[in-house]
């Protein structure tokens, strides 16, 4: 479901027009938003025209090359963060600043939907082969989706087990599968 704006395009342009004789302040007080936004708005009209006062109903997709292009752009610019990102069509200099961070870090990577919203199926596995898939899952940096690819069971499946082995401070006897078993009367 897609989101839905406070304020349409024309709403913006006409707070805009006003900020330009009148306080923002004032305004923000009378449209009920932040000043912050205001200015933002006037920045977005500023570098991007209507384009930028358009409410995004998605979130937009970007490719790696994109992302190091711009990451790279920036690095020789001597624009700021916000003034760069809004020449360049984003909405935010919060999202170009994340793809500095991953590119210093070499994980800058393209969007790819996560493997848990896919519907493998579950499967029965015995003790050992959880202990040896949640072992596995530690020495891969946990990255649940490798594991579902190796292994051929659910991300649920995966993300509880490793999630019950960490609560229980380690201790492989928490993925033993306990259903239908009385417990002991120490319990």
């Amino acid at each position: 479901m897609g989101r839905r704006a406070k304020f349409s395009v024309q709403q913006k342009l006409i707070i805009i027009k006003k900020a330009q004789t009148e306080s923002i302040e004032r305004l923000a007080q009378e449209y009920c938003v932040n000043a912050h936004t205001i200015r933002r708005w006037k920045r977005m009209y500023k570098y991007q025209g209507m384009r930028g006062l358009e409410s995004a109903h998605h979130n937009k997709v970007y490719s790696v090359e994109f992302k190091r292009k711009l990451v790279v752009e920036f690095e020789h610019s001597t624009d700021t963060l916000e003034k760069f990102a809004l020449k360049h069509g984003l909405k935010s200099d919060w999202q170009l600043s994340q793809w500095i961070i991953q590119y210093n870090e070499s994980k800058l990577k393209a969007y790819t939907p996560r493997k848990r919203d896919s519907i493998m199926p579950g499967r029965k596995t015995t003790f050992e082969e959880r202990l040896s898939i949640i072992e596995d899952l530690i020495k891969h940096d946990v990255n649940y989706s490798w594991a579902v690819d190796k292994y051929h069971v659910s991300y649920q499946q995966v993300y509880g087990w490793y999630q019950k082995y960490r609560k229980s401070g380690n201790d492989p006897q928490s993925l033993r599968d306990r259903r239908g078993k009385a417990k002991p009367k120490v319990e």
